[in-house]
C-alpha cells in the first residue's frame, strides 16, 4: 500500500484562499466589455453527487448526462458536466465539453475539477466519509489479459499506450500534479482534511474482498471509482490542470451495508465542495 499523505488539519477546514475574488469592477463610460475568461470544467458523474455538492452552494439544477450547465459564483465563470456513469461515458463526455470550448471563447475551459465519491481499499486509512485527492490515475483493464485476477494483466503487452502526452506513454499509470499545486493552479481552496494519494479507475465496480486485496496490493492504491482515469486523462491531453477530489462511501470489495455510509460522503462531498470556492 502506498502512503498517504496524512490529513493536516480538522475535517471541514480548508487549508488557504487559492485566490482573490474574480469579479469586475464596474464599467466606465466607453469601456468594453470584458473578453470572456477561460472557464473551469466541473466534472460529476450523477444528478445525485451534483446535488449534494452544489445544491447548497447554489448551483442550478443538474444538466441531463453527458451535457454541461453554465454556473457563475464569485465571479467566476464555470461549466458543470453530469458526465455518466463509468469511464467510456466520462471520456466522451468530458472529451466533448473540452472540444468544445476550443475556438469559442464562452465556452474555453481552463482547467478541470473532479468530485464525486469512491471506495476506500482500506478504511483505516481512508475512512468513510472522508476525502481523498488523487496523486495518481490508474486503470487496471488496460492491456494483455492473461489468466484471471489483477496479476495477470500486463498493461505492456499490446506495446500501443493509451496515450502520448508530453512525451510520456501512457499504459496503465496517469501521475498526476500534486493536489496542493493543481489547486493553486485551479484558483481553487483545498480542503485540510484530505488524504492524498494514488487511486484507481474500474468499469466494474470490485465486489468481492479478493478482487479488492489483489487490486490493492497490486497498484498500492487508496480508492476506487469507475470515471477518475477517464477524466484524468483528457485533461492531461488537452494540457489542462485537473484536480480529483472524492468522498469515501464504501470500502472496496465490501457490500453489506455495515461497509457502506453514502449519506456522509455526500455530506462531505457538500463541504469539501463549498471550501474549494470559498
Amino acid at each position: 500500500m502506498a502512503h498517504p499523505t496524512p490529513p493536516p488539519g480538522p475535517s471541514g477546514a480548508c487549508a488557504g484562499t487559492g485566490e482573490a475574488s474574480l469579479t469586475n469592477g464596474p464599467l466606465g463610460p466607453g469601456d468594453a466589455p470584458p473578453a470572456p475568461r477561460p472557464r473551469l470544467l466541473l466534472v460529476l458523474a450523477t444528478a445525485k453527487e451534483y446535488r449534494a455538492a452544489l445544491s447548497g452552494l447554489g448551483a442550478p439544477a443538474p444538466p441531463a448526462p453527458g451535457h454541461t450547465v453554465p454556473w457563475r459564483r464569485g465571479g467566476r465563470d464555470m461549466l458543470v458536466l453530469v458526465s455518466g456513469v463509468g469511464p467510456v461515458a466520462a471520456a466522451l463526455a468530458v472529451g466533448r465539453a473540452i472540444g468544445r470550448g476550443q475556438g469559442a471563447p464562452d465556452r474555453e475551459v481552463s482547467g478541470v475539477l473532479a468530485l464525486g465519491i469512491a471506495g476506500s481499499f482500506d478504511p483505516t486509512v481512508l475512512p468513510l466519509g472522508g476525502l481523498v485527492a488523487a496523486t495518481a490515475e490508474i486503470f487496471p483493464e488496460y492491456g494483455l489479459r492473461g489468466s484471471d485476477g489483477p496479476q495477470a494483466m500486463d498493461a505492456r503487452g499490446l506495446r500501443f499506450p493509451q496515450a502520448v502526452i508530453d512525451g510520456h506513454d501512457i499504459y496503465d499509470r496517469l501521475p498526476l500534479a500534486p493536489p496542493a499545486e493543481a489547486a493553486r493552479a485551479l484558483g481553487l481552496t483545498l480542503p485540510e482534511a484530505v488524504i492524498a494519494g494514488p487511486c484507481l479507475t474500474v468499469a466494474g465496480v470490485s465486489a468481492t474482498a479478493e478482487r479488492a486485496a489483489a487490486l490493492a496490493a497490486r497498484y498500492g492504491v487508496l480508492a476506487e471509482s469507475m470515471e477518475g482515469f477517464a477524466v484524468a486523462l483528457a485533461a492531461a491531453a488537452s494540457g489542462l490542470p485537473a484536480l480529483e477530489l472524492r468522498a469515501i462511501s464504501n470500502r472496496v470489495g465490501a457490500r453489506p451495508p455495515a461497509d457502506w455510509d453514502l449519506p456522509a460522503a455526500l455530506a462531505a462531498l457538500g463541504r469539501a465542495a463549498a471550501c474549494l470556492f470559498a
